[in-house]
């Protein structure tokens, strides 16, 4: 006879305290009949690119998700390597003229998952504890036809090195110009500041050097 344990223990329940950032996935659907593929898949209004970075994480940490789906029909979020646990569900249909709904939504809190269904017009608020992993891994919708055209996401669990830099252009690009032309700025200012400070001196002594002439002629 087969026993079932649990994997976690209840000290492993994710808590409220242990939340150190919030972030938003908004699952969407493109219909350009010029582009290929059709109809087209975005998270957060972007194509997959496996060579983008589209979220990080740190080892140890939990994260707060909101997987928002603003069309008519389910997407089954599915990550890789991790575990979460839901918070909340919800949707702007009707349970009584959807009954479904009623099973999609159900969920308890102290179960671990990999995987949620996105209600029709409706989101699921999840934790992520990011644990014994770490380095580029995925995220998706886990329809197949959703995720080979487009509805996939890079996530990186660490800083990789060599793409930091480009991941914080990538992201903070406008704020990055925007110290970096500050700091120019800046730098302009102070070298003009100090040849005037520095001229000015050269005529004070030169003055004084005709005043010292007139008063020894």
């Amino acid at each position: 006879e087969m026993t079932f344990t649990p994997g976690y223990t209840e000290e492993q329940n994710i808590q409220a305290s242990d939340i150190v950032a919030s972030e938003t996935i908004v699952f969407s659907m493109g219909a350009n009949r010029n582009q290929a593929p059709f109809p087209q898949y975005y998270v957060n209004g972007k194509a997959f690119d496996g060579n983008r970075l589209d979220f990080m994480a740190h080892p140890g940490e939990a994260r707060e998700y909101l997987l928002v789906n603003a069309q008519h029909n389910v997407h089954p979020f599915h990550i890789h390597v991790n575990r979460f646990q839901i918070q909340e569900m919800g949707s702007e249909l009707s349970t009584e003229k959807y009954p479904v709904l009623k099973s999609v939504m159900d969920f308890d809190k102290n179960s671990w998952r990999d995987i949620v269904v996105v209600p029709p017009n409706g989101r699921a608020r999840i934790w992520v504890q990011y644990q014994n992993y770490t380095g580029k891994t995925l995220f998706h919708c886990h329809f197949l036809a959703h995720e080979d055209t487009g509805m996939m996401a890079t996530l990186f669990i660490g800083l990789p090195q060599p793409k930091l830099l480009a991941y914080l252009w990538s992201e903070y690009r406008d704020l990055m110009l925007g110290v970096a032309g500050g700091i120019l700025v800046g730098i302009v200012l102070f070298l003009g500041v100090l040849g005037n400070r520095r001229r000015t001196a050269g005529y004070e002594v030169a003055e004084m050097n005709e005043l010292k002439s007139k008063v020894a002629d």
